[in-house]
């Protein structure tokens, strides 16, 4: 009984030391995910490698080179009542920033027309004004094609550097999801 015991617990161990890593690629972001599309009732994982060909081609539309979490990548389908009867009310993405001050994790949840429903920055080393709602919700209706330079068409008064970070990440991101879905 004792060693089943130091088995089990040594098992757990392990399993929870697995699980306790920083990025984003580490598990189910549930409670992220839920911080962007509230009223879903559940999410669905999907996985995409890109070719070398699309690899190429993101990086040119983003204007930014991939992470290496970015490929193969993991994004989520929010399910739940929408209003067009699909049960999808939108995808979203993790992606992570190099800030010049420390990492950035962030979430884009996209509509299903292709605009930013909502940005959330799950983990940030940065600047911590990143995280504000204020700032963030300048995101909401964008799209890749979408000019997001700092301070011209988003504002912020932290550091410029940091902002433009994030704002790459998030035009990064939507180009990864628009290749992944096929749209």
């Amino acid at each position: 009984m004792r060693i089943w015991l130091i088995v089990l617990l040594s098992v757990f161990s392990i399993s929870a030391l697995a699980l306790s890593g920083v990025a984003h690629d580490t598990g189910f972001p549930e409670q992220t995910l839920k911080s962007i599309y509230p009223d879903a009732t559940g999410f669905t994982s999907r996985k995409k490698s890109f070719t070398k060909q699309q690899v190429q081609a993101i990086e040119r539309a983003a204007g930014t080179q991939l992470h290496k979490n970015d490929n193969p990548l993991t994004f989520y389908v929010a399910l739940g009542k929408s209003s067009d009867g699909t049960g999808v009310l939108g995808l979203i993405v993790v992606v992570d920033a190099a800030g010049p001050k420390g990492p950035i994790d962030l979430a884009i949840g996209v509509a299903r027309d292709g605009t930013i429903h909502r940005v959330v920055v799950s983990e940030n080393s940065d600047d911590l004004g990143l995280g504000e709602d204020s700032f963030l919700a300048q995101f909401k209706g964008f799209t890749a094609k979408s000019p997001m330079a700092i301070p011209v068409d988003i504002e912020f008064n932290g550091s410029v550097e940091s902002a433009q970070a994030l704002a790459d990440a998030v035009r990064r991101g939507l180009h990864l999801l628009a290749t992944a879905s096929g749209n």
